[in-house]
């Protein structure tokens, strides 16, 4: 999987929760991001090669914003080492340039 890897992670530091707009349930936090994705921890497993709409709520304002939405399908998922959490891979279907920009300040603020 590495080597399909293209695009450098980026480890968010920050408490960025992640909510289903459909549902309105709270998925998991972000691990870490780039500009085509980005993976989840989450308590319970996520349902895989499903469609998300996604609202991502920030710790502090960024450019005005306090959260960002996007679409993402989620592409992979593992149990984390003790099994009590899992990681998800999720891939942007669609990302609002607020939210791309929003995301391209996170990153290059590393």
């Amino acid at each position: 999987m590495r080597d399909r890897r293209k695009l450098e992670r980026h480890h968010v530091s920050s408490s960025l929760e992640v909510y289903d707009l459909d549902s309105g349930q709270l998925l998991g936090r972000v691990v870490d991001l780039h500009a085509e994705g980005l993976m989840l921890l989450s308590e319970k497993p996520i349902e895989l090669n499903r469609a998300w709409a996604l609202q991502v709520n920030l710790p502090m304002t960024l450019d005005g914003l306090s959260e960002f939405t996007l679409d993402a399908e989620s592409r992979w998922n593992r149990e984390s080492i003790g099994g009590q959490q899992f990681w998800t891979g999720l891939q942007f279907t669609y990302l609002p340039d607020e939210s791309r920009q929003c995301i391209e300040r996170m990153v290059s603020s590393r």
